[in-house]
């Protein structure tokens, strides 16, 4: 009996080294150069450490072309090739990347900068924004932390109907030019305050 307890423990731990190694596998070589440091002046999506529910949903929405890839436009075709078990692998493997990997600079020293982040924060909190984008059963991404250049498109996306989601309209209604840019403010100034090594 004991040796079949140890044998299943055995076989478990080599089946998460193998989707952990495949996992990594599939971001390097399909994921990285948008989504790692290669990516970081487009817009497309910081994804290390985000939640890996969402990562599957996302993933499987664009391989069913349920959602469509406007930024780069090859999220749609690299998700298709995917089975579902390699979509779990490579969304296991980013939500256990840290975050402070990826060499984001914040000038949070410019001139606005502090009080935009203070009104960005209480719009978010009395938006109530956190209710689904921090609590992860509800399987939306993670914004805090997230890169400035692509919340600022989303939003727009959002705010022109180009891109819909549940409550975002009414959420959204009533933001002028100034709350979408201090939420952005908000949203990405809060990698300050991961401990990055960067001393702020």
């Amino acid at each position: 009996m004991k040796t079949l307890t140890v044998s299943v423990i055995l076989l478990s731990l080599s089946a998460g080294a193998f989707a952990s190694e495949h996992g990594a596998r599939i971001f390097t070589e399909q994921c990285a150069a948008c989504h790692g440091n290669a990516g970081l002046t487009m817009d497309t999506p910081l994804l290390h450490g985000q939640e890996p529910a969402y990562i599957v949903k996302a993933l499987k929405a664009f391989k069913s072309n349920g959602r469509t890839d406007t930024i780069m436009m090859s999220m749609n075709a690299i998700a298709s090739a995917l089975s579902v078990e390699e979509i779990k692998a490579v969304a296991s493997y980013i939500a256990g990347q840290d975050p402070c990997a990826l060499n984001i600079e914040i000038d949070f020293q410019r001139e606005g900068f502090r009080a935009a982040f203070v009104a960005g924060r209480q719009l978010y909190q009395e938006t109530n924004c956190g209710h689904c984008h921090q609590s992860f059963h509800h399987q939306a991404p993670r914004l805090i932390g997230q890169k400035a250049s692509f919340l600022t498109r989303t939003l727009d996306e959002f705010r022109q109907g180009r891109r819909s989601a549940p409550m975002m309209a009414n959420l959204l209604r009533g933001w002028t030019d100034a709350d979408y840019a201090n939420v952005v403010t908000y949203l990405s100034g809060m990698r300050l305050l991961r401990s990055c090594g960067e001393g702020h």
